[in-house]
């Protein structure tokens, strides 16, 4: 039963009523009815239960006996998923990337894409929109900033 699961996962965990209920953001009222079988959780407060006690929902609502969530196994992931790009495998590096891009959720995805897209937008336009190009580049350590005609010039030091 659920009141017995999450129990027997409260007192593994050695909190109290009070204190899980915090950490869930419910009341301890929620918690002591739980356990005692007089109310079950609403679908928000069982996924924190499920994140909170690291556990799968499925072991709470009894559909499986395993206890423990299964750990991402990066390795399986990459197998399973077959990554390529452009028609060749995905090396080392490139295939974490994608299996750990793909386990994230949507919000997260959006952002590092964002961020990825970015830079590499800066690269393929070689900096050209930044005023640190006016300064520095690769064939010179140093520059002073733009001549009256906008070209850069070689500082001297």
């Amino acid at each position: 039963m659920f009141s017995i699961i999450l129990k027997e996962l409260r007192a593994k965990s050695g909190l109290s009523q009070g204190q899980l209920a915090k950490a869930l953001g419910v009341s301890a009222g929620n918690v002591s009815d739980w356990e005692g079988e007089k109310t079950k959780p609403g679908y928000m407060a069982l996924s924190s239960i499920a994140r909170f006690f690291e556990v799968s929902a499925d072991y709470l609502l009894e559909l499986n006996d395993a206890p423990v969530k299964p750990g991402i196994d990066l390795r399986g992931y990459k197998e399973e998923q077959g990554l390529t790009c452009d028609g060749s495998p995905l090396n080392d590096v490139e295939a974490d990337l994608v299996a750990m891009f793909r386990l994230l959720p949507s919000y997260v995805q959006e952002d590092l894409f964002d961020m990825v897209y970015f830079k590499y937008k800066r690269h393929v336009e070689q900096k050209k929109d930044s005023i640190y190009s006016t300064y520095f580049d690769e064939s010179s350590n140093e520059k002073s900033g733009p001549d009256d005609d906008g070209k850069p010039c070689i500082g001297t030091a």
